[in-house]
């Protein structure tokens, strides 16, 4: 379908109409790298208890109490507009911190499989910063599975661990992300489930219509970008 007839340079240039988003398979591709970038984020930062970047706060708090849900959870009001949040299972105490930036910081990888993570760590803060998308993806399926056994909620090792995909999975993997986000709605507050882990539940249906992830994602372009 010709969409408009452009004059330059003294040619008629024809211009086509793109293909209708309804028609295709797929109209829009999720990119695995920024999603589990953006995962990572909300998962260690709610761990942590990052300020300024963790999902949980007195906002989440009341969306439970508006909710009617979790009443363990609700702030408790001190006065003078203060109020308190009670600790909840995915709050990690200082000892645990600890011993999770110990694990991490204590880690030795080859070269080029990931940064130097002892780089990422800082003892002094007990935070992990400035790690890449790169380095969220190993986080995600190796080192965060090894580093999180120091957590004492099971429910919360399970849960984070579950996040990794394995190949043998795949035929059964719709039901076992949608299990998933229910269970990670069971541990964490409802503003972690911004549109990132909702995205998770659409890589299965993206991988049988385009193939393996590693074909339609952004980090082959951001390799050679330099090139």
């Amino acid at each position: 379908m010709v969409k408009k007839i452009n004059i330059r340079y003294g040619k008629k240039i024809k211009r086509t109409q793109p293909p209708i988003e309804g028609d295709l398979e797929v109209p829009h591709a999720i990119d695995c790298m920024h999603l589990k970038k953006n995962v990572f984020d909300s998962t260690i930062c709610t761990l942590m208890d990052v300020k300024g970047k963790t999902k949980d706060g007195l906002k989440s708090r009341r969306d439970l109490v508006n909710m009617n849900i979790r009443s363990e959870l609700h702030p408790l009001e001190q006065g003078n507009g203060k109020f308190k949040l009670p600790a909840a299972s995915f709050n990690l105490t200082s000892d645990e911190k600890r011993e999770l930036c110990l694990c991490l910081r204590g880690l030795k990888v080859p070269t080029g499989l990931s940064s130097n993570t002892r780089s990422l760590v800082s003892m002094e803060d007990l935070s992990i910063s400035g790690y890449n998308a790169h380095d969220c993806h190993m986080m995600l399926t190796v080192f965060l599975a090894v580093a999180i056994r120091v957590v004492n909620p099971v429910f919360v090792r399970m849960v984070v661990t579950r996040l990794e995909i394995r190949k043998d999975e795949l035929d059964s993997l719709q039901e076992f992300c949608t299990e998933t986000m229910a269970q990670l709605e069971m541990c964490f507050p409802p503003s972690y489930f911004d549109i990132m882990p909702h995205l998770m539940v659409h890589i299965v249906d993206q991988i049988r219509a385009l193939g393996p992830s590693y074909l339609h994602e952004m980090w082959a372009y951001e390799r050679f970008m330099s090139t």
